[in-house]
């Protein structure tokens, strides 16, 4: 597999926005990867795991976009500030379709094992995901 910076890049635009498809983290990601995010308290352990978070996206944001705006890498890790943006059509995180669009602005930190994410840090705020649909933002504590 490529480089950090091609991996990291195919996790947004192969895997996560519009077009993307859940079979391409069998390519960019380790069996045992573990997401720690804001709006999962205990993470996501596991591809089977991390596909089944990704297929909650797909089906609340149908027009999602996962855009890279700024990466630094060094060795095998990786820092990609993004921005998230889409229109909640689906059901996502136990609410019903508001048809509002929503606008994330984060970071992500990856470590890369054999050419393949092993790990990954989000940092975003959540009530910029789930205030425009209409939640309350869990309160987990950063790692």
């Amino acid at each position: 597999m490529s480089g950090p910076r091609s991996v990291a890049r195919r996790y947004y635009e192969d895997f996560l926005s519009v077009g993307g498809s859940l079979d391409v983290a069998d390519e960019l990601m380790t069996p045992d990867v573990v997401f720690h995010n804001p709006i999962s308290p205990d993470g996501i352990h596991g591809l089977a795991a991390y596909k089944e978070f990704a297929q909650r996206w797909y089906t609340g944001f149908p027009d999602r976009l996962f855009t890279v705006d700024d990466e630094v890498a060094e060795g095998d890790q990786i820092a990609i500030r993004f921005t998230i943006s889409g229109t909640h059509r689906g059901p996502f995180a136990g609410a019903q379709p508001t048809g509002n669009r929503i606008e994330v602005h984060g970071m992500n930190l990856f470590r890369l094992e054999e050419g393949k994410i092993k790990d990954v840090q989000a940092f975003f705020n959540p009530m910029e995901l789930y205030g425009p649909i209409g939640l309350a933002a869990p309160v987990v504590a950063a790692r």
